[in-house]
Parts: structure tokens; C-alpha cells; sequence
């Protein structure tokens, strides 16, 4: 299997948000790096990656990367979480905070991307058959 090469034009084409005067393509590649490192990118990945017929790693590593330059963003604007409420007269904003149940979703649950992301992963997060013995029905 190849490994997903990040091509920014196309990145910025599936997530308008990151225009390049918002978001300098050295922050687009350190997320996607920092993604690679959650989601591996090479021929032991779990998740397929064999253009054009399989392209599911690549759509999990952009919504990765999305997620993961949300995060940034809001960090550097001091947002704690989504934004829950917000007002125009007086100006009032609130944020959300993130839940701490201890769930691995919980962070993923910040950001529309991640929320995708989370999706379209879990099929890969399950594990195999495990198979005790041949007195099984599978076995005939």
C-alpha cells in the first residue's frame, strides 16, 4: 500500500476555512504530520490506502489534520471549546467544555472534523474473530 501524500491545494479545496492568509501551508504540513502520528501513514496502516480505487486513509488523515488545525486556531484565539451560545448586543460569547468521561471520543468530539473523523474510523478500531476451537459453526 502507498502512503497518502499531502497535496495542500487539494487540502485547502475539501476545507475552504484554511485560506492561505489564515493558515500558512507550514501549519497545514505540521498538522498533517502531527495526524500521520496519530493515524499511521505507511504500508502497516490498518486503514486501506490504494488510489483511485481506496482512498480512506487519506479522507481520515485530511479530517485529521482539519481537526487538529481547529484546535490551534481556537487555541490561539484563547478558545476553550466550541463555541456553545453567542450574542451580538453587549457582545457575549460562551464555550462548551468538553466532557471528561475518559472516552477516547471525547476529543474528537471538539471539532466537526473530528467528529468525522471519529466516524469514519471505528470500523477500523475493532478487533478480528477469534475462534476457540473447530467445534464452531464456522467451521462446518
Amino acid at each position: 500500500m502507498a502512503s497518502v501524500v499531502l497535496n495542500i491545494a487539494e487540502f485547502r479545496g475539501r476545507f475552504p476555512l484554511f485560506t492561505p492568509e489564515a493558515t500558512p501551508n507550514g501549519a497545514i504540513r505540521q498538522a498533517f504530520d502531527s495526524a500521520c502520528l496519530i493515524l499511521p501513514n505507511g504500508p502497516g496502516s490498518a486503514v486501506p490506502y490504494n488510489p483511485p480505487e481506496r482512498n480512506d486513509r487519506k479522507v481520515l488523515l485530511y479530517a485529521l489534520t482539519c481537526h487538529l488545525l481547529t484546535l490551534a486556531v481556537r487555541a490561539g484565539q484563547g478558545q476553550a471549546g466550541p463555541i456553545a451560545s453567542a450574542s451580538e448586543g453587549s457582545v457575549s460569547v460562551s464555550f462548551a467544555v468538553p466532557p471528561l468521561t475518559g472516552q477516547a471520543a471525547d476529543w474528537y468530539q471538539q471539532t466537526q472534523c473530528g467528529q468525522v473523523f471519529w466516524q469514519a474510523i471505528r470500523p477500523y478500531l475493532t478487533g478480528g474473530l477469534y475462534i476457540t476451537s473447530r467445534r464452531s459453526h464456522l467451521w462446518g
